[in-house]
């Protein structure tokens, strides 16, 4: 009889423990109560190679974090914040989506920051066959040209409207091939021959996958439109503090500097 009752001793002890690590969230995988956290961040197709070290280094420095980056065009980044209300940072290619973020209500108006400049190139094919010198001659015989969407990436409705500012649209539009919806496609049509010149940002140039096979040209000041590229937290972020450190980070010394060498142009912080 004694054995018996240790044994339904042992046993609720047992149950006992089991209902604690569940209650603790250590069998049912719950992040939060483990210690671990997630951050989400939409963020511009064009700023992969920036944010993808900053992640790193934004997880090495804080163990048990992860930073869960959705890359994507900044208009279907918007929507993404618009309709699924779940990240907690927006990094898109131009300011002009926090702006309507702020409008909407979707943003925390006091931590948006613009973070670098955003500057719009002409890229050909290495060697310059077409022999591209400007927006002009986009609209040449012969050039087979790719340009981002309109409604998707930043650099879609960028392009339209120094198209349209240098009355440049009706002479060129014929020439387009296609419209991407991410600006990391516009390089790879250009560089696997579907595309002889494309717009891209000026950043792209420092690539992997630009180097020996891209020439660019610039854009004259009187015809180009500089962007920038900012960073908000959203209302729905759910750690706004991890939130803000993040976005602290990435404005910092430490994280312009990140910028800068992945060829954007940082703006003053002060």
């Amino acid at each position: 009889m004694e054995s018996k009752n240790i044994a339904i001793i042992a046993i609720a002890a047992i149950l006992i423990i089991i209902a604690g690590l569940y209650a603790s969230g250590m069998l049912t995988g719950d992040s939060s109560a483990s210690g671990n956290k997630t951050i989400t961040i939409l963020a511009g197709a064009g700023t992969i190679k920036v944010m993808n070290e900053l992640k790193e280094n934004f997880e090495e420095d804080n163990p048990g974090v992860t930073v869960d980056i959705r890359y994507g065009g900044s208009s279907e980044l918007f929507g993404i914040l618009e309709t699924q209300k779940d990240a907690d940072l927006f990094i898109p290619g131009d300011i002009k989506y926090v702006n309507e973020g702020m409008t909407k209500g979707y943003v925390i108006n006091d931590t948006v920051r613009n973070i670098t400049k955003h500057i719009p190139i002409i890229a050909v094919k290495d060697g310059n066959p077409k022999n591209i010198t400007g927006l002009e001659d986009l609209g040449k015989s012969g050039v087979k040209v790719v340009l981002g969407d309109p409604k998707g990436p930043a650099i879609g409705s960028t392009t339209k409207k120094m198209l349209n500012k240098t009355n440049l649209t009706d002479k060129i539009s014929p020439n387009v091939v296609t419209y991407t919806t991410t600006v990391n496609q516009l390089l790879t049509y250009l560089i696997t021959g579907q595309a002889d010149a494309t717009i891209i940002w000026a950043d792209m140039t420092t690539w992997s996958e630009s180097q020996g096979k891209i020439k660019t040209v610039e854009i004259p000041k009187d015809q180009n439109i500089v962007k920038t590229i900012p960073i908000a937290v959203t209302v729905y972020t759910k750690d706004e503090s991890l939130a803000m450190k993040f976005e602290d980070y990435a404005t910092s010394a430490e994280g312009l500097e990140i910028w800068k060498k992945w060829g954007f142009e940082p703006l003053n912080q002060s």
